[in-house]
């Protein structure tokens, strides 16, 4: 037996390769034209600027599937959904959401129904990052790339390209208020916190990845759902932290502080997990 793949498979797979490359490439382009078009060509620099912390991320991130199925391909379009779609929509949808979300009480003052901050803008960035990774899955399950180690691969990923987005924007927004201390500032610390959304996404890839093999049907759907509400959880109680402390500089570091304890937990996890399995099947 050559190949786990059955030859028939990987035909329509092929022809679809053109469709596949435009729902994950295009959007990709769109994001960093109109993200470049708002702040200007500093964003570009930017990006480049955060591209030495998503490269370890990624080394990292990569080394947690097993070796054979570290494929380039599934990655870079984990990356590619991350910094694209996934941005696209978290833009929109939590623009459209926030407002929605707007009231004005008896007396005048506008108030939010739900908190934007620490309960929508979770739940609308990791469901716009968990459709990619569920849909990498299933394109990826035709090659036969499966497993939860290669689920958790391909959602931390996933992060890696909505941070370097999330984050180069975040840097040039400083930037083009032209101040370059403050912008210098985020960038250190946007350095330091890079790993967070893929500590956030990969615990939605790991559970996919388990669930699309789970033998019983009816704990798929389980399986993913607490893979999705432990990301959702964990973003929000990272959020939570901006306006958690007495103080603006106390409710930073409350919420520096959990973005990296979540990063170690999940890497804990992560590392864990990875040998333990691998050590299984040798």
């Amino acid at each position: 037996m050559h190949s786990a793949v059955v030859p028939s498979e990987t035909v329509p797979f092929a022809a679809r390769r053109p469709v596949v490359l435009a729902v994950f490439l295009l959007p990709l382009a769109l994001a960093i034209v109109l993200f470049t078009t708002e702040t200007g060509p500093v964003f570009l620099l930017c990006l480049a600027a955060v591209l030495p912390a998503a490269a370890v991320t990624t080394f990292v991130a990569r080394w947690i599937a097993p070796r054979g199925a570290r494929s380039w391909t599934s990655s870079l379009l984990a990356v590619a959904w991350g910094a694209g779609a996934a941005v696209l929509l978290a833009t929109g949808i939590g623009a459209w959401s926030a407002e929605q979300a707007m009231y004005v009480d008896d007396e005048g003052i506008l108030r939010e129904a739900i908190p934007t901050m620490w309960v929508l803008t979770p739940i609308v960035e990791e469901v716009g990052k968990g459709l990619g990774v569920l849909l990498i899955l299933l394109l990826a399950r035709r090659l036969g790339l499966r497993g939860v180690l290669f689920g958790a691969m391909v959602g931390a990923l996933v992060g890696v390209g909505f941070a370097a987005v999330e984050d180069a924007s975040a840097i040039a927004a400083d930037l083009a208020a032209s101040d370059l201390g403050s912008g210098i500032a985020t960038w250190i610390v946007r350095t330091l916190t890079f790993p967070t959304h893929a500590a956030l996404t990969i615990w939605t890839g790991a559970a996919l990845g388990l669930a699309l093999d789970a033998r019983r049907p009816w704990s798929r759907p389980l399986l993913a759902l607490a893979g999705f509400l432990v990301a959702i959880g964990a973003h929000g109680a990272i959020n939570y932290g901006n306006v958690a402390g007495a103080t603006d500089q106390a409710s930073f570091f409350t919420s520096l502080g959990t973005a990296f304890g979540w990063i170690v937990v999940s890497t804990v996890l992560a590392v864990t997990l990875r040998l333990v399995l691998t050590r299984r099947r040798t």
